[in-house]
């Protein structure tokens, strides 16, 4: 990529100075070898910082010809100053090869700019490459072979992984951002030791946990985010001893940490080299926290600083756990043996916890043990074939109830009366357990977290076991699907005549010289007038015939239901006239559509089966972009339940989950078609309102009031409960040319919201 014109920004900090650009390259490179897409780091003096994989029609024919290297520039030129305020941008570069860009922002500021490109959506059309070899006298053969090695990637994965680099990309620079800051705290904090009043109030209301101690060990200051963080106060912690004891409760971490700190302590570089650590912490009412946290010498102190980073280890930790579950169901891992995996991986999160995943038998009927490498053998036989019903525990009710059922303590909860001895033995306190719903919403078995103590979930537990569910029936069903096609493939090759499979044979002219009963059905019965996909398949049988080289390719034929999609495996093959073809088509129509499922429920809320927080997002900022290019008002409510924790104490989560998604239908039944409703979370949803201005949406949220307070969820026994909500509105405009996010949307219209819960609940507020 030649060097680009810088396109103007604010004075931040550089790209260079907030990630490591030998090993963001490492990662840049590792990427491309992953997924086969080149890909590169600009800076904004649009010099290139870092590239992977640059294809060879750019390297050896494009960039030679001073034309064509011309064309290239002015498509990055342009591709740039687009990303510059876009998220993500793309161009056809008239060389005839795709670019996508997208700019890194970190807390407003462009620091660089992702590129990915160098490939084609479509295979190439190469009489447009021939032509283009003529055009510029390359060599033909040679010019063509490089066309063919352009990857070919559709525009809707490309964005993916380019929003998934850029997402790793932001937190590699927002981790050093923080550690750039905490330096600065420290520094700050060594220079201003004669003001000590006003270091004080500075350490008081600083965001991240600062405390210190003297050279004995003796707690000395806690600052208020400290004790946010974890609850602990001074007098809960006279000494570092009772720190360690306090925050890492389990041995290994106990001593480990001991032995870290004891070491440091004593060590001659304590002054130049700060303890550093990052590690789960139990806070003071039993939940954990992930924080980093570093321990500087300064004087006769020894100052603590630390950072909460939960959500950003629980979601890399996430990532890695789904990565590795998909790497070993590709690699063809035993079932139990991905299971058991799976497990670590998420008991890793919280090491109070221990998990089981259990299976339904195939009549439907009992569980059997797969993985709890955590729980007593003597337990995990106890419970391996128990027959499924309410009552029978946790996981018995989940599977045959096919709903979550969170059980707090053990000792006291019915379900678990035939069971509490024997709970009490393997030291069992709570047990959560989570349906293994498969992709027709039948149920394929149990996730349970169980805690030594009794314990309630709070949202992100739930979001845990309902994550770690998900995983499992993904590796479940794909363990079973690729069962299911070793078995077809061993039954196809005794089949002939009757295979399921459609089967061709061509000869030399690419002309049929067999067909058998299905590949007749599939392409005579349902041809239509638009038979390009016909061309398409034509097209690589003859480059079969031509070349030897074995393809692959995938055709959608339309059908009466909709479309039959076709996976075809294509082989040289020697007939009495020649080299001709065999093709064999397999009906991957379930897989295709297996997909479209799995990429739903990524959309949605698994609960009401709204769409999701991530999906709304993603709506809105396409509706804001919409409106500021033609000017139109964009309206969005926010509203929350009232009081619904009183309702979870009173009836049971199981009831709090019939009122959401009651909440839920009344909400889409009360919303226009053109509206977009979403479940943000817990009992909070958001509605965007597109063309609506500031009096349509008030009326709109005034009806929905009204409806959610009409409804009534119905509990059994003529018994029935009604919630009501409280509504804040937020208009926007851009007849002032004023840019306007999502984010502000949501902030203005949460304020309204906090204030309608102020003024009484169950009202409508508007700003």
């Amino acid at each position: 990529m030649n060097k680009i014109p810088a396109v103007s920004s604010s004075d931040y900090y550089r790209i260079e100075e907030l990630v490591d650009i030998t090993s963001f390259a490492e990662l840049l490179e590792g990427y491309y070898k992953a997924t086969g897409i080149p890909n590169g780091l600009v800076g904004l003096d649009g010099g290139l910082i870092t590239q992977a994989g640059w294809i060879d029609a750019c390297t050896h024919f494009h960039r030679g010809n001073e034309e064509t290297n011309r064309r290239c520039v002015e498509s990055n030129c342009t591709l740039l100053e687009q990303a510059h305020n876009k998220k993500v941008s793309y161009s056809l570069c008239k060389n005839g090869l795709y670019d996508y860009a997208t700019p890194i922002i970190i807390e407003g500021n462009h620091i660089a700019t992702l590129f990915m490109g160098q490939l084609l959506h479509t295979s190439p059309d190469f009489k447009h490459f021939e032509q283009q070899a003529e055009e510029f006298n390359y060599d033909k053969a040679a010019y063509i072979s490089a066309i063919k090695q352009v990857p070919v990637i559709p525009k809707d994965q490309i964005e993916k992984q380019l929003d998934h680099l850029v997402q790793v990309t932001t937190t590699l620079a927002m981790s050093a951002l923080s550690s750039i800051r905490e330096r600065h705290l420290q520094q700050a904090l060594k220079d201003s030791k004669k003001q000590r009043i006003e270091i004080k109030d500075l350490l008081d209301n600083s965001p991240v946990g600062v405390s210190w101690c003297d050279d004995a060990g003796n707690i000395e200051y806690i600052n208020h985010a400290f004790t946010r963080m974890f609850g602990y106060t001074l007098e809960d912690l006279p000494n570092v001893m009772t720190w360690f004891t306090k925050a890492y409760p389990d041995a290994i971490n106990h001593d480990e940490i001991i032995s870290r700190w004891e070491n440091w302590a004593n060590s001659d570089h304590r002054l130049t080299e700060p303890f550093i650590d990052e590690r789960t912490i139990r806070c003071k009412d039993g939940t954990t926290r992930r924080v980093a946290g570093q321990v500087s010498a300064i004087n006769n102190k020894r100052l603590y600083i630390c950072t909460d980073v939960t959500e950003r280890w629980r979601s890399e930790q996430r990532n890695l756990t789904r990565n590795k579950m998909l790497e070993r169901v590709a690699k063809g891992d035993q079932l139990n043996t991905i299971m058991h995996h799976l497990i670590t991986d998420i008991e890793s999160e919280n090491p109070s916890m221990c998990c089981s995943i259990l299976l339904l038998d195939a009549e439907g009927k009992h569980l059997i043990s797969c993985a709890a490498p955590s729980l007593p053998d003597f337990y995990n036989e106890a419970i391996n074939g128990v027959e499924i019903g309410v009552g029978v525990g946790s996981c018995g009710t989940a599977a045959y109830l096919g709903e979550r059922v969170i059980v707090e303590d053990i000792a006291t909860h019915p379900y678990w009366t035939p069971y509490r001895q024997l709970a009490a033995s393997a030291g069992l306190g709570s047990c959560w357990s989570e349906p293994i719903l498969g992709s027709a919403n039948q149920v394929l078995g149990s996730f349970a977290i169980y805690h030594a103590t009794p314990s309630t979930p709070d949202s992100g537990d739930i979001e845990q076991i309902s994550f770690a569910a998900n995983l499992a029936s993904i590796a479940i069903e794909n363990v079973i699907n690729h069962e299911e096609l070793i078995r077809s493939e061993q039954a196809y090759r005794s089949l002939a005549e009757n295979a399921p499979d459609a089967i061709a044979r061509y000869d030399r002219e690419g002309e049929l010289i067999y067909t058998n009963p299905n590949f007749e059905a599939l392409f005579t019965n349902n041809r239509s007038e638009n038979d390009s996909y016909l061309e398409h398949y034509h097209s690589v049988i003859n480059k079969v015939i031509s070349t030897g080289i074995p393809q692959q390719v995938e055709i959608s034929i339309p059908t009466a239901s909709g479309h039959c999609y076709l996976m075809f495996n294509i082989v040289s093959e020697e007939n009495d006239d020649g080299a001709g073809a065999l093709a064999i088509g397999r009906d991957i129509t379930l897989h295709r559509e297996m997909e479209q499922k799995l990429e739903k429920q990524a959309r949605t809320d698994f609960l009401t089966q709204l769409i999701n927080r991530g999906h709304f997002f993603e709506l809105a900022n396409r509706e804001i972009l919409v409106a500021s290019r033609y000017n139109n008002p964009l309206s969005l409510i926010m509203f929350d339940l009232d009081h619904f924790k009183q309702v979870n104490d009173t009836y049971g989560h199981a009831i709090g989950d019939l009122v959401l998604q009651k909440i839920a239908d009344v909400s889409q039944m009360t919303i226009r078609a053109a509206d977009i409703l979403a479940r943000l979370g817990g009992e909070e949803f958001v509605v965007l309102l597109v063309q609506t201005n500031h009096d349509a949406a008030k009326q709109s949220a005034e009806r929905l009031r009204q409806a959610i307070a009409r409804a009534t969820i119905s509990l059994g026994s003529n018994e029935t409960i009604a919630v009501t909500a409280s509504f804040g509105v937020t208009t926007i405009s851009f007849d002032k040319g004023i840019s306007h996010t999502i984010n502000h949307m949501i902030s203005d219209a949460d304020k309204a919201m906090y204030r309608a819960k102020q003024e009484g609940r169950n009202r409508v507020v508007c700003v």
